[in-house]
């Protein structure tokens, strides 16, 4: 793995570059290149603002970290996607051209023609992920760069990962969208249902202006709104650990997102138009490679999905399960970050948790809750064609939901604890969250959904009722829908 930071103090100007000093300073501030756990868990970070730049850059990290093959692979998705400069004025062209003229060895892989489906079917699942282990697995090469979207980043990052192979790994991003990029987590669809998957470490993170900066509208704005969750997703783990049922608690992650933000709140209006302005497609990158490192290093995904990320998940069910084309997932995590928000408004509200009725440990109860919200699942009618879809599902949420529910009967007894700190807690989970005052005007004038009809494709209203009515029983981690449900309180929740 690379590690290498410190000779590739690479910068451009100072003006755009302001935000990935930012990165290195906050990371220094927090000691984590200090820590023998967490350094290895960092990316090498570069911000090119030109293909000049990007060339001389990603020549120095060759010679540095150069594969005993001489050679690398590169994998891409097969999608023509714009760049800003150069003759051919897409990406993969530019980018082959660049490692032909610095003379870097490699071998090229397209990954919707070595699966043979079309570029738009190559998703983020188990079923594709083990088609790809094949493919990585027949890579000699010594070190793997992708070249692209978040979804093939995760599955030939995880696909390394279970091929036990160290090599280098780099990501080079074409659009603004993911955490992924810079993560040692791989987020993996299982029958429909969305997992979260220890990794491996990203090695380096090529950030490229002029690739970037030309992305769709939409896929940046998907960027930003998955930032979005930084506002609200603290806020769940802090109640999850008061309440006991998450084991631990630390706001190192909060203290590395914190400097970004002032700039994250700023940048809202350049996402309204395109291109994306020079400062908002630096703020935005810096942020999103952040974001990774800070869950990489807290060694879970929790200080940045929380409540807003399972209603996402819980949409993308619904859409992977009938085989309709998916929204953009930050379009969804804002949308879900703006009911997070009022919820926790809503939750604020109340001085006093003395006349809850929490719900009781029956587990077998909460179970065939989550078995009547899945029966009654918005799927097109003909029941045929998702049953063997719908069981699996069911088998898969299920298992999880049994480990959730068996920590919330241990964590039962501190109820009382929990009741009589409500008002410290109440001062801590404002500290924690954007209130939806805030939150919504960023949607508004970033261009994000502020309702379900709003989404690319449209999100039926119904769809969205479902998707937060079984947010609870989406992933094994507890989130706010779960406090709500144990505290028979769903009401509190806002729907747009």
């Amino acid at each position: 793995m690379v590690r290498m930071r410190k000779p590739f103090a690479y910068r451009g100007s100072n003006a755009v570059n302001r935000w990935f000093e930012t990165l290195h300073h906050t990371l220094d501030r927090e000691k984590i290149s200090e820590d023998p756990k967490k350094s290895p868990l960092v990316p090498l970070q570069v911000y090119a603002e030109s293909l000049d730049e990007l060339r001389e850059a990603f020549s120095r990290w060759f010679l540095a970290c150069r594969p005993t093959s001489g050679r690398i692979r590169v994998f891409v998705d097969g999608v023509v996607k714009k760049c800003s400069a150069g003759p051919t004025a897409q990406i993969d062209g530019e980018f082959r051209a660049l490692l032909s003229e610095a003379r870097i060895p490699f071998c090229w892989t397209d990954l919707s023609a070595e699966l043979a489906i079309p570029p738009g079917e190559l998703h983020a699942s188990h079923e594709c992920l083990e088609q790809i282990r094949s493919v990585v697995r027949e890579a000699k090469e010594d070190a793997a760069v992708v070249l692209g979207s978040g979804s093939i980043t995760d599955l030939v990052k995880h696909a390394l990962h279970l091929d036990g192979r160290p090599i280098p790994f780099v990501s080079i991003p074409t659009a603004l969208t993911v955490t992924a990029f810079t993560s040692a987590f791989a987020i993996i669809d299982f029958h429909g249902a969305k997992r979260t998957l220890q990794s491996r470490p990203v090695s380096a993170a090529f950030w490229v202006r002029p690739f970037l900066e030309c992305a769709p509208a939409g896929m940046s704005r998907a960027g930003y709104g998955d930032l979005l969750a930084r506002f609200v997703a603290y806020g769940d783990w802090f109640l999850g650990h008061r309440l006991g049922v998450m084991e631990r608690y630390d706001e190192s992650a909060f203290r590395l997102m914190e400097p970004f933000a002032g700039g994250i709140r700023t940048a809202a209006g350049g996402f309204a138009g395109y291109p994306l302005p020079q400062d908002a497609t630096a703020c935005t990158a810096a942020a999103l490679a952040m974001a990774g490192i800070s869950m990489s290093t807290a060694g879970e995904t929790t200080p940045l999905s929380g409540f807003e990320h399972v209603i996402s998940h819980a949409l993308d069910f619904l859409r992977l399960t009938a085989g309709r084309d998916l929204v953009f997932h930050g379009e969804q995590v804002a949308l879900g970050s703006l009911v997070s928000a009022r919820t926790i408004d809503r939750l604020l509200a109340m001085a006093t948790l003395k006349n809850v009725a929490w719900r009781d440990e029956d587990i077998e109860k909460s179970l065939r809750v989550l078995e009547e919200r899945m029966a009654a699942a918005p799927l097109p009618r003909g029941g045929d064609p998702y049953r063997e879809k719908m069981g699996a599902a069911l088998s898969e949420f299920s298992v999880e939901y049994r480990k959730k529910s068996e920590r919330w009967a241990a964590a039962r007894p501190r109820i009382a604890t929990f009741v009589d700190s409500w008002g410290d807690i109440r001062l801590e989970l404002a500290r924690l969250t954007m209130r939806a005052g805030e939150m919504e005007p960023l949607l508004k004038k970033s261009g994000l959904p502020c309702r379900p009809g709003e989404t690319d494709p449209p999100t039926a209203d119904e769809e969205f009722r479902w998707a937060v009515a079984f947010s609870p029983f989406v992933r094994v981690r507890m989130n706010l829908s779960d406090l709500l449900f144990w505290m028979g309180r769903e009401d509190l929740v806002v729907l747009p």
